[in-house]
This record gives C-alpha cells, sequence and structure tokens, in this order.
C-alpha cells in the first residue's frame, strides 16, 4: 500500500512538472481564464458605462461606443474593467506555482541588467521613430486626440496602471504558463506578443501594430532573461512615459 501511494505521488510531481506547478495549469486552462479575464474585462466596462448614463454623460445608446474610444475615458475603462480582472489573475497565478507572486512573475531581478535594458528600450524606440518618419506613417485619430491630454489620472493610468495590468496578464501569468509547455520561448513569445497586439488593434493602426508586436517580443525576451516581471513592467512604463511627453505635453506626432 505505501509503495503504490508513493508511485502515484511519484506520477503526480512528474505531471506538475519540474517548477513544481499545479496539475491542470498548462495551456488549456490558460486558454479559460482568458475567457473569464475577457468576461470579467467586459463586466467592468459595463459598470462603467452605467455610471456614465447616471451621471447624464451618456444619454443615448449609441453614443457608448463612441464615447469609449476617446481619451476621456480612458481612465474609467482602464480601471474598471482591470480592477475585476486583477483578483482573477492572483487565482490564474495560484494555479501554476505553489504562491500567486511566482505564478505571476513577481520574483526579484537583478538591478545591474536594467540600465542595458533602458539602453535597449531608448534603441528600440527610437528605430520605431524613424521607421514611422520613413514611411510616413499618418497617425491614428486616438493618437491625435491624446495631444494636450495631460489630466494626472490619465498619465497615471498610461506610465503606471497600465503597463503594471498588462505586463501581469501578458509577461506573469501567460508568459509562465506557456514558457512551461512545448510552445517553448519562441512559442510563447508568438502567443503572447499577439494577443498584446490584438489587445490595443483599436487604437492604432497597421505599421504601429507591428510595433506594438515587436514590442512584446522584446518585454518578454527581458521577461525571459530576468525571470521576472518587474523588469517588464518598469520597461513599460517608461516606453509609456516617453509616449505621453512627446504627444500628450509636446504634441510630436
Amino acid at each position: 500500500m505505501d509503495t503504490r501511494k508513493k508511485d502515484v505521488s511519484r506520477m503526480m510531481e512528474q505531471s506538475a512538472g519540474a517548477s513544481g506547478a499545479p496539475l491542470g495549469s498548462g495551456p488549456w486552462l490558460s486558454i479559460s481564464w482568458l475567457a473569464v479575464f475577457f468576461i470579467l474585462h467586459l463586466l467592468g466596462i459595463w459598470l462603467y458605462t452605467v455610471y456614465l448614463r447616471v451621471q447624464g454623460a451618456i444619454v443615448e445608446f449609441d453614443q457608448i461606443q463612441e464615447f469609449l474610444l476617446r481619451p476621456e475615458s480612458l481612465v474609467g475603462v482602464s480601471l474598471a474593467g482591470w480592477s475585476l480582472v486583477l483578483p482573477a489573475l492572483v487565482l490564474a497565478g495560484r494555479s501554476i506555482e505553489k504562491s500567486w507572486w511566482q505564478g505571476l512573475g513577481l520574483v526579484k531581478f537583478s538591478l545591474k541588467h536594467l540600465w542595458v535594458w533602458l539602453l535597449i528600450l531608448l534603441l528600440y524606440l527610437g528605430f520605431e521613430v524613424a521607421v514611422l518618419e520613413l514611411l510616413q506613417v499618418e497617425h491614428s485619430e486616438f493618437v491625435e486626440q491624446m495631444v494636450g491630454q495631460r489630466k494626472p489620472l490619465l498619465v497615471l493610468t498610461i506610465v503606471a496602471w497600465a503597463p503594471l495590468v498588462e505586463e501581469l496578464l501578458f509577461r506573469g501569468y501567460l508568459f509562465g504558463v506557456w514558457r512551461q509547455s512545448r510552445a517553448g520561448l519562441w512559442g510563447t513569445l508568438l502567443f503572447t506578443s499577439s494577443l498584446f497586439a490584438l489587445m490595443h488593434g483599436g487604437q492604432y493602426g497597421l505599421v504601429p501594430l507591428a510595433f506594438v508586436f515587436s514590442f512584446s517580443v522584446l518585454m518578454g525576451i527581458a521577461r525571459e532573461m530576468s525571470g521576472s516581471v518587474f523588469l517588464p513592467i518598469l520597461l513599460h512604463g517608461m516606453a509609456n512615459l516617453v509616449a505621453v511627453l512627446a504627444v500628450n505635453f509636446l504634441g510630436l506626432i
């Protein structure tokens, strides 16, 4: 009887993987979690629109979609949607590691690599600007509406809140799940970056979206090399800060 128990225990540990992840924490379960995140995010946005209608900011139903795509609604949409997703992310992170913060990649990383990655980020952003100027890519309506938008809460949402929640999802939970699967590093980068670009599809045109995809790949490599989601969060925040200064404050579009 003791031998049988040991054999079952050994099989369970092998199924969980070398990282110690619980059973049933593979990529297919992450798809189910993505559906949960999507529903919760939509629910948060719906509650936000109900609030807007109660306050009289939106009178007609057909005004909702137009308003939600404007920069003025970015704070409310982001806070309402992601606030419901975060608790679910914690549970999802717990499903792949013994602790939720490990499951989301919230572990220490060596700060000695931070300056190197900041230099890489600046070179990447410079290359992106050069290509967009060379191709004379027209800016989307959303980007044009951002000019002059300097409200502190909007800036904090773009520079701090959005990088935090987006990286916890893409380079935290999803990266952690798929990196341990047969997809490997490049499959994980392709999957997470495709979803990341898709999420920003309503804000940018085709060429800028290609850079959103490549930026996501860069963040994934930073996650891989540092072993932590903190580095992508910091880099993402710095990239958004540069964009806010250039567009919102200086109008360089």
